[in-house]
Formats: C-alpha cells, sequence, structure tokens
C-alpha cells in the first residue's frame, strides 16, 4: 500500500501513517531519507507500548520529515568512535597504574 506521494505505508504503525498524512510535507521528507532512517524512526514510534507515547513519538517524526532533518535528528552509533573511546580510556588507565607502579618501585 503506498501513500499519495508514492510512498510505501507497509510495515508502519497506524499512529506514524496517521502523523505523516497530518502533517504538510512530510510524507516528502519521509521519502526522501535512506531505508535505514525511515527503519530506525518506523521501530521507535513502533515500539512504544502506549498508545499516547506511538502518537507523541509519531508526531515528532513527522515534524522532523517535514522539516527535512529527519537523518539530522538522530545520533548513530558510531563503531570507530566508540572504540577510540574505549581505547584512550584504557591508555589513560594503564598509564595511571604504570605510574603508580614505577613510583612503588623507586621508593
Amino acid at each position: 500500500m503506498t501513500d499519495s506521494e508514492g510512498g510505501d505505508r507497509s510495515g508502519l504503525v497506524v499512529e506514524l501513517t496517521d502523523a505523516l498524512d497530518a502533517t504538510d510535507g512530510a510524507w516528502e521528507g519521509w521519502n526522501a531519507v535512506d531505508d535505514p532512517t525511515r527503519e530506525l524512526y518506523a521501530t521507535w514510534v513502533a515500539q512504544a507500548r502506549r498508545a499516547g507515547l506511538r502518537r507523541d513519538r509519531a508526531l515528532t517524526t513527522a515534524h522532523h520529515a517535514a522539516q527535512g532533518i529527519l537523518r539530522h535528528a538522530v545520533q548513530r552509533f558510531d563503531a570507530a568512535e566508540s572504540a577510540g573511546e574505549v581505547v584512550g580510556a584504557v591508555a589513560e588507565g594503564l598509564a595511571g597504574k604504570l605510574v603508580r607502579i614505577l613510583a612503588n618501585l623507586i621508593n
């Protein structure tokens, strides 16, 4: 099933399709982003257990879509950046430990 702009509605919860329908330009913004971004938002909306929360998330998604900022409104996981942070933290911890060991050996 598709919307009036040719977008695919299958797999979307009713709250999300209703919000996209009700917000001017939302379907255009929704259709303009890549599949992973759409899947991320669709899952975020659908995972809410309460209908009110699903509706709020759907309205937020539709607003971001209409503004053309769906991709920019998500902080994606960056494995390389996270690994760098872990390595840095481990290195700092090891450096501190090494300094304490050396200080104990000298004394």
